[in-house]
């Protein structure tokens, strides 16, 4: 299925999901791209929009490959052939600054801190 842009996806998305719209639900988008999306549905089905806003852990020396993403709650998720690695230490360190970026930019996005 092709979409003409993000907002035709959401809209097309929150259609297919309109039986959920009496239902007590909240919508979770995943910045950046995914707030579009989510932005159309949370407006069509009248519910709520969150973010879940997870960051990356890279390699010491290579970011950009993956080891873990953390969320702002410090929920982790790993890759345990790659982690075991890694020092145990610099990957806790890695976790609380990517953590608190994770809080910065939830507050960028919407203001408000997490409950």
């Amino acid at each position: 299925m092709l979409f003409k842009n993000r907002v035709d996806a959401g809209q097309r998305l929150a259609e297919a999901l309109i039986r959920y719209k009496e239902e007590d639900l909240i919508v979770y988008a995943l910045p950046r791209g995914g707030i579009v999306l989510g932005y159309e549905i949370s407006k069509r089905l009248n519910a709520p929009l969150d973010l879940i806003i997870t960051r990356k852990i890279g390699y010491p020396g290579n970011e950009e490959c993956a080891v873990c993403a953390v969320a702002e709650d410090g929920h982790m998720i790993c890759d345990s052939s790659s982690v075991s690695l890694i020092d145990s230490q610099w990957i806790q360190e890695n976790a609380e600054k990517e953590m608190e970026e994770a809080k910065r930019r939830r507050l960028a996005y919407l203001k408000v801190e997490r409950l």
